[in-house]
């Protein structure tokens, strides 16, 4: 985790509890090692903060990540950029007139995965979480679950999401 420590570094003292806890995170809870950087790079993407990003991205391919996990978790990013302000909008008006119309939004990429439906699924989570969306939490848990995932995974997504945003979050005030 050579690059996302020498950004850390650069974190004022006040940012010490994002420090420790990234790279808590980082080191694998109960997610798998390409669960764990898919996901925070998902994350990355979906925040949008460059030097984060390319840190994470950076450190990713040094501990030797599939490019199939490379590639979901940037289409996850990419298409929960979509979904999340389309469901959230849905979810917030709670309108039938919404509601029934058909999203008609293209996603055949959720379905023609590069590394697994699980793992793309899990991706998906982190962002939904940075939202706010709650449809799109609940079908993805839904899904994750489905595969044989529990309650600790999708914890553990939704925090190193948290965390990462934390982390953008400081480095913004810097």
């Amino acid at each position: 985790m050579e690059q996302i420590t020498e950004l850390l570094a650069s974190l004022p003292a006040e940012a010490k509890d994002l420090r420790i806890n990234l790279k808590r995170v980082l080191e694998g809870e109960s997610l798998d090692t390409e669960q764990t950087w898919g996901t925070a790079l998902a994350a990355a993407y979906y925040i949008r903060h460059p030097e984060l990003t390319a840190a994470v991205l950076a450190d990713a391919k040094a501990a030797g990540i599939s490019e199939a996990t490379l590639e979901d978790a940037r289409a996850a990013a990419s298409i929960m950029g979509m979904n999340t302000i389309y469901y959230r909008f849905r979810h917030l008006m709670n309108s039938d007139e919404y509601n029934k119309r058909p999203a008609n939004l293209r996603m055949m990429r959720m379905q023609q995965v590069a590394s697994s439906k699980v793992n793309f699924e899990l991706f998906s989570i982190g962002p939904a979480a940075l939202a706010g969306c709650e449809m799109c939490l609940k079908a993805h848990e839904a899904a994750v679950k489905k595969d044989g995932m529990n309650e600790d995974n999708v914890h553990d997504a939704v925090r190193i999401s948290a965390i990462l945003h934390g982390v953008a979050v400081a480095l913004d005030s810097i």
